[in-house]
């Protein structure tokens, strides 16, 4: 008996990194790092670029993604980290056009979801962050492999140089800009000639008009025809009933420029006291038109939603039709706390999804040597044959004639050669018989080996599914390399991972009777949960014929009340891969009649003497 089932329901959450929320980060970064100089850049992930910023005395982690879902832009805390091994062509060229410079504009195109950051850098220092006269002390690689350059010892008297602020031959001048449009999202490097350089995604010819490759004429997204919202005016809105039917959101959306649904969803709350409206019912227009203008102009006040499951929406203004709201010390602290929860869930799943297709492969060849072994088993069959046959010429030699080209035994017939004598017939199929006996020997063995290692990453495979912590993936992970069903990545991040996931130990919980539960979330646990923390007198559970885990009651030899019973049924049904059922079989006896597979691998059991118990899935508490 093994387990596994789907994971928990993922977070709900709602991501607009709208024009708003790109302003507002733009004003953020004008007052931090405006001015700054970059003396980092890296790659954080195969989608997302990392600049390190000194200005005024304070280093600033600047983080900018264009993936499909994360898509954004805006200051972190912690210090970024590298997140690729190889270096990329963007790294290389921003290596060389960024390290050193300075940020000297920061702009939004007017209600687009669009930064641009010009850099203007010394040519002097183009291919050598050291270069005499700069006054740059150089660094090799930084511990991550990442470039990066000390600050000026003259920092404050170079802040107040003119040339980097006026057209110089002697600088380099380049934009990077960063476009978080969900799916189109891309983060662009472009020279002073407004060409392309390079980009973290590359856009063809055949993937879109707007052509993003090197050496391309960089060029805006096309403009909307939409209105302007800070221009908004009762008659404009009202004039979108006779344009669209149904939703007003939808139709603000649909006509204004910069307006996400959720920016629609807060004027109209702000003026009705609800965040939806139909077109069709009477409508205090000129309110709605104030509280859309009001905001795109009032002060900015960044705020973050909290549900149950973690962050649901982010603003930088003050969120009034969603619950949970909090205000937060800045646009790039929302940004940060909210990303945070949605990439470690992102994180999860990608783990998940990459480890149950390496374990769906390890299976996969297990399967092949098991059909290996099994067509070496039917030969058996035919071996059989062979000795039968050697001792039916035997039997019957007294009764062969010279010559005779067949034997007929019990209406089986044996083909002779007539040139040949019977006993030189009959040796050589008891040679025959004896060579390949010899090399068979051990298959039913070797089958039993294959079918419980099939059995244990069929486990493992399961128990992934049911995971939903980041250290109970790598719990698998390590249990999958340990057992030789993955190969072993000995990297130091790898190896600090498995450290930690090397401490997750099964789950302790206390029945509502006061009897002690214990439950494996994985094929060691539920070893160490049946075998090390449960006592032969103690109660066992399991959810019948599917993988899942194994539920151990401490009852020390006494009675477990029902509605202990029923606790940890519900648990077994929950750990288990019928988990999205009402109700669950589970099967329970003493931990004194489970016993382990002799060569089998960890967590797999046979049991007898069960009873069982219908339970509805239960969540630990």
């Amino acid at each position: 008996m093994v387990g596994g089932s789907h994971m928990g329901a993922p977070l709900r959450i709602a991501m607009y990194f709208d024009a708003l929320t790109i302003a507002a980060v733009a004003d953020e970064l004008r007052e931090t790092i405006l001015g700054g100089r970059i003396q980092r850049v890296l790659q954080t992930g195969p989608l997302s670029i990392g600049l390190e910023i000194y200005n005024h005395g304070q280093r600033h982690q600047l983080l900018a993604s264009a993936h499909p879902q994360l898509a954004r832009v805006h200051l972190v805390r912690a210090r970024l980290t590298r997140g690729i091994e190889q270096d990329t062509p963007m790294l290389l060229l921003m290596r060389k056009y960024l390290l050193g410079g300075r940020v000297v504009a920061i702009e939004q195109p007017t209600l687009e979801r669009i930064l641009l950051l010009s850099i203007a850098k010394r040519a002097e220092t183009r291919n050598n962050a050291g270069d005499q006269g700069s006054g740059i002390r150089s660094q090799g690689p930084d511990e991550e492999g990442d470039r990066e350059i000390a600050e000026y010892d003259d920092i404050d008297a170079d802040l107040a140089d003119p040339r980097l602020l006026t057209p110089d031959p002697r600088l380099l001048n380049t934009d990077l800009i960063i476009e978080p449009m969900d799916r189109r999202s891309n983060i662009i490097l472009v020279d002073d000639n407004n060409l392309v350089l390079e980009s973290v995604k590359r856009v063809t010819p055949r993937m879109s008009h707007r052509v993003i490759m090197p050496r391309q004429v960089y060029e805006l997204p096309p403009a909307q025809e939409k209105r302007d919202p800070t221009q908004a005016t009762g008659e404009g809105l009202a004039s979108m009933a006779e344009l669209f039917a149904g939703d007003m959101g939808k139709a603000v959306v649909s006509s204004y420029r910069g307006v996400s649904p959720q920016v629609a969803r807060e004027a109209i709350f702000r003026a009705l006291g609800e965040p939806k409206a139909r077109l069709d019912a009477a409508l205090p227009w000129y309110s709605l038109a104030a509280r859309l203008r009001e905001l795109f102009s009032a002060p900015w006040q960044p705020c973050l939603a909290v549900g149950p499951d973690g962050p649901t929406a982010y603003a930088p203004y003050l969120l009034g039709h969603l619950p949970g709201v909090s205000p937060q010390e800045s646009i790039s602290a929302a940004l940060e706390a909210f990303y945070a929860a949605r990439e470690e869930l992102t994180g999860h799943t990608q783990r998940r999804d990459a480890l149950a297709q390496q374990l769906g492969a390890a299976r996969e060849r297990l399967a092949r040597q098991r059909d290996q072994i099994g067509g070496e088993l039917r030969k058996a069959g035919e071996l059989e044959a062979l000795r039968w046959e050697g001792e039916m010429i035997f039997a019957f030699m007294h009764e062969l004639r010279p010559g005779q080209a067949e034997l007929t035994v019990e209406g089986r017939s044996i083909a002779l050669d007539p040139r040949r004598s019977p006993v030189e017939q009959a040796q050589e199929r008891f040679k025959a018989y004896d060579k390949a006996k010899s090399a068979l020997a051990g298959l039913p063995e070797r089958m039993a080996a294959v079918e419980a290692r099939i059995a244990g990453v069929e486990e493992l495979a399961a128990l992934l599914l049911l995971s939903d912590e980041f250290d109970q993936i790598e719990q698998i992970a390590m249990e999958a390399e340990d057992l030789g069903y993955l190969r072993e990545h000995p990297d130091p991040a790898t190896a600090k991972r498995r450290r930690k996931a090397s401490k997750a130990r099964p789950i302790q919980l206390v029945s509502s009777d006061g009897f002690g539960i214990a439950v494996g979330r994985s094929a060691r646990q539920n070893e160490e949960v049946t075998f090390r923390i449960g006592r032969p007198d103690d109660i066992w559970l399991h959810a019948r014929n599917i993988h899942g885990a194994h539920v151990i009651v401490r009852s020390g030899g006494r009675e477990v009340p029902e509605q202990t019973m029923a606790e940890a049924a519900g648990l077994a049904a929950h750990f288990s891969q019928a988990r999205g059922e009402a109700a669950v079989e589970i099967d329970i006896c003493r931990r004194a009649l489970v016993r382990k597979v002799v060569g089998g691998p960890p967590g797999l059991v046979t049991y007898r003497a069960e009873r069982t118990l219908r339970a509805a899935p239960r969540q630990p508490w």
